[in-house]
């Protein structure tokens, strides 16, 4: 007993000499907001220095030595703890910001709100358990852009939001905020507003990180290389420069340079430094130069450094990492075809892999369903395929690279403008210099400006015949538009009553040239049927010419909210003749009251096309079927009939062809595909059988 007393007397004096070393002296400091402005001043010291567990020791410190009621001191001490907690305990992390920010609001402090709100937004969206906090986060900071009149406040909100957007993959939105952050803060650096350098590192990295992801190497090194430039003594930020250096190499196909940063990053790495993120990104490094190795069949090169990133992952690799290394792991092995080692380790990257982004979740799914198929499980093989498909189909990376390229292109403009500004202010000044030498030679300048009057004159004539230029061009373009639209209508109104027209015609020929073959039940039965079909088909005809009235200066949608129940049974009845004369049975299982935002005219001719070639396509007593998928998120209008299948190929063909407009051929579907396009709705041809054709329209919702 009295050697257990013993051990716990060292071991409490021990640990209190430990404490007492994470302190600093402030005998000289006499008051007490002294010695809490350089508690605070220490803790921003610890954090360049990556030392967090001294950080929590003087936080603390902090707050038991900082006033009750005083905010803004607590707001900074909790702030400092949340970072320091960051890596290790993500929760805890949460705690001390959200008690810091309650500080700041109690204590009524704009920049320290905003300041918390920032650090918040990323830990509550990466945390299980606190992701739905991060819009509540998102509002409040966007409310805060247009009232905040501190510049430097302001372009951190826009770095901040820009890489909120970048994780939630709208890459778009995350352009256009960073682009404005990085103008701000490069204007206050050049001008010495900011004295910190490094305040426009992050933004520059993200930068060239979207454009690593996006698969533009030579716009990710130079802006890697811009941001270089301004890093200068902070290690994190040079240690995820040397990260990102080797991704943009890699993918440069030099990984001879890539070793190089690679070499550097690793170097980075020591024992008496025990900070997570160094490793972290030496793993992703890792993970870098795996893939490319196996993409280029060097399976041996790409195990060495698979082998090093799992030598690190189970102890330093976050849950999304620690994925990302199972992933590539199991890669490997399907690679070496040993799929049952693959699979459990694809398996245990399934739960995170959308946050990795769309497109390696795909890569997984199609992954699993191979591996499954390898072993033998084809019904898991066919569940994984059938989750893989639509996601492929849905990866549009092209339309991104567009936007971040004219995002860019608008940033590099303004960063033009800038320099041209300067250069005019320099300009200004050389010439009060000089202004001195002008008055010497007034006949001179008296010539000049008498040029210059003359010169300005016929620079306003131009302007003005450039104008009438513009206008008489704009009358010409809205003339061509007009023929072009009217054009358009006659061609919907001719295609979309040839056909009912053509069937009314054939059996009045057919009752007029063959009277006696026709029963008088049979002959009142037609009559009845060609009475219903004219009054359908005047119906359509006065309801196409009225819509026609109002699209004659303009080829516009109208959305409104549009009955799709009436819209199908309308153009059912107008076909009846076409129906009947096949011996065609029509499912109409659209439930009554199916609302979709659309124009009502569009889809009546939409809908009239498509069931036009269901009844050409139909052979003799077949079935037609129309009805409703989805739910109130997702809407699908579709028509399955049998007989001659028509495929997504046959469609695009159809579009594709150049010569269509020259004839009949393939009229309907162009104008189904130009409706579609103007009310965003979605044509899409399958083929559930081998005869069978099952035509598909999506409403946005």
């Amino acid at each position: 007993m009295k050697k257990f007393l013993l051990i716990l007397l060292v071991s409490t004096a021990l640990l209190s000499n430990i404490y007492a070393q994470s302190l600093p002296d402030l005998s000289g400091y006499k008051t007490t907001k002294d010695k809490l402005e350089a508690l605070a001043d220490l803790c921003d010291t610890l954090a360049l220095a990556e030392d967090v567990e001294r950080e929590k020791v003087v936080s603390k410190y902090a707050l038991k030595l900082a006033p009750g009621n005083d905010w803004y001191y607590r707001s900074i001490f909790h702030y400092n703890l949340g970072f320091a907690y960051e890596s290790a305990d993500p929760d805890s992390s949460i705690y001390f910001h959200e008690q810091s920010l309650a500080d700041a609001r109690r204590g009524k402090l704009p920049i320290r709100i905003l300041t918390v709100l920032q650090r918040l937004l990323f830990s509550y969206y990466n945390t299980p358990g606190h992701t739905h906090k991060s819009d509540n986060a998102l509002r409040e900071m966007l409310a805060s852009i247009d009232t905040t009149k501190n510049e430097n406040s302001k372009a951190s909100l826009y770095a901040t939001i820009g890489n909120y957007y970048s994780v939630k993959g709208q890459y778009n939105t995350q352009i256009q905020y960073l682009l404005k952050g990085i103008a701000i803060k490069k204007k206050l650096i050049e001008q010495g507003v900011t004295k910190d350098r490094e305040d426009v590192v992050v933004d520059l990295m993200s930068l060239s990180e979207i454009y690593i992801q996006m698969a533009q190497g030579e716009k990710g090194l130079y802006y890697g290389k811009e941001a270089r430039k301004y890093i200068v003594a902070y290690k994190p930020y040079l240690n995820h420069h040397y990260k990102d250096m080797t991704d943009v190499y890699i993918l440069l196909k030099q990984p001879g340079m890539a070793k190089i940063y690679y070499d550097s990053l690793a170097g980075m790495i020591t024992p008496d430094n025990q900070n997570s993120g160094r490793r972290s990104n030496k793993i992703a490094a890792d993970l870098t130069f795996a893939d490319y190795y196996m993409s280029n069949k060097q399976l041996d090169s790409a195990a060495i450094f698979i082998k090093r990133a799992n030598d690190l992952a189970p102890k330093w690799a976050g849950e999304f990492l620690m994925s990302q290394v199972n992933y590539m792991t199991g890669e490997l092995y399907m690679a070496q075809k040993q799929y049952a080692k693959a699979l459990p380790l694809l398996k245990a990257a399934e739960p995170n892999s959308t946050g990795l982004g769309l497109e390696i979740h795909a890569f997984l799914l199609q992954s699993l369903a191979r591996c499954y198929a390898a072993t033998g499980q084809w019904q898991q093989a066919y569940a994984y395929y059938d989750k893989y498909a639509p996601i492929r189909d849905s990866l549009y990376l092209e339309s991104s690279r567009k936007s971040i390229a004219d995002a860019e292109a608008q940033y590099q403009n303004k960063d033009k403008q800038q320099q041209i500004e300067m250069k005019n202010i320099q300009i200004d000044k050389a010439q009060k210099q000089r202004i001195w030498l002008i008055s010497g030679l007034a006949l001179l300048a008296l010539s000049l400006v008498l040029l210059g009057i003359i010169y300005r004159n016929k620079r306003k004539n131009a302007a003005i015949l450039d104008q009438k230029n513009k206008e008489l061009a704009k009358l010409i373009a809205e003339l061509e538009e007009a023929n072009h639209t009217k054009a358009k209508l006659f061609s919907i109104i001719s295609h979309d009553l040839r056909s009912p027209i053509s069937q009314v015609y054939q059996f009045l020929k057919l009752q007029q040239l063959n009277p006696k073959l026709l029963s008088d039940l049979q002959k009142a039965e037609l009559s009845e049927k060609i009475q219903t079909a004219t009054g359908s088909l005047l119906e359509t005809m006065e309801d196409l010419l009225l819509w026609s009235k109002t699209q004659m200066n303009q080829f516009k949608a109208d959305i409104q909210p549009v009955d799709v129940s009436l819209i199908a049974s309308q153009s059912l009845k107008l076909l009846r003749l076409n129906i009947d004369s096949k011996n065609l049975r029509v499912e109409n299982n659209v439930p009554s009251g199916t609302m979709a935002q659309t124009d009502p005219y569009y889809l009546q001719a939409i809908i009239r096309n498509l069931l036009q070639n269901a009844v050409k396509a139909s052979d003799e007593n077949g079935l037609i079927r129309l009805g409703i998928n989805g739910n109130e998120n997702r809407l699908t209008f579709f028509i399955e009939n049998g007989g001659k299948a028509f495929s997504e190929e046959d469609y695009q063909r159809i579009l594709a062809q150049k010569d269509a407009g020259k004839g009949l051929s393939g009229l309907g579907l162009k104008l189904v595909d130009e409706l579609s396009l103007k009310t965003g709705l979605r044509i899409e041809f399958q083929n559930p059988a081998e005869s069978v054709t099952l035509s598909q329209v999506t409403f946005q919702m």
